[in-house]
Parts: C-alpha cells; structure tokens; sequence
C-alpha cells in the first residue's frame, strides 16, 4: 500500500512538473477559424467601447433647437439622453468623432 501511495505522489509531481511547463499556451494550434472568430469579439468590443464612449460625450451636448435663437431668449437648453441616441454604426461614429474634433478646432481658433 505504501508503494502505491508514492506512486500517487510521484504521478501528481509529473503532471504538475509538465503544466508549468506549458505556461498556460494552448496545446495544440489554434486553427485559422478560430484565430479570425477571436478577432471578431475583440474588434466588437473595441466598436462597443467607441460607442459607448460616444455616447457618454453626446450626452453633454447641446441640441441645435435646445440652444435657442434671440427670439427664445428665456427657453431653456435640453441635454440629449442615452434612451434618445439611436443605436449608431460604426461608420457613424466616426462621422461623429470628425464633427466633433472639427467643432473643438474651430472653438480653439
């Protein structure tokens, strides 16, 4: 029984011997499915965060109509709300990131 134990002991030092040794890389290669799948959801989250990102800033601006003319002088100014914004593209983001930086650059002028 005594033998078996060692056994035991000696097997588990093996397998945790060859684990470190793979330092967590896959055993076997991934396939070009898998590598495109894993870029997929990386640049969907990336598209994610841009958006919410966007969102977050579109939410301290002003709406043309809110900003009043001189004839609403006593109206006042509505800030846009998340549940407003529809759901954007990332084409449309981009749109609105370049109208924005064009809008700071000209306030910067």
């Amino acid at each position: 029984m005594r033998n078996r134990d060692y056994a035991v002991v000696f097997i588990s030092f093996c397998i945790l011997h060859l684990s470190t040794l793979s330092e967590g890389r896959p055993l076997r290669k991934r396939t070009v499915s898998e590598v495109q799948l894993m870029h997929n959801v990386g640049e969907h989250k990336q598209v994610q965060e841009r958006r919410e990102w966007l969102q977050m800033r579109l939410r301290g601006i002003h709406t043309a109509a809110a900003r009043g003319s001189s004839e609403e002088v006593g109206r006042t100014r509505r800030r846009l709300r998340l549940e407003e914004l529809p759901d954007l593209t990332p084409e449309e983001i981009q749109y609105a990131l370049n109208f924005l930086e064009k809008l700071l650059k000209s306030k910067q002028s």
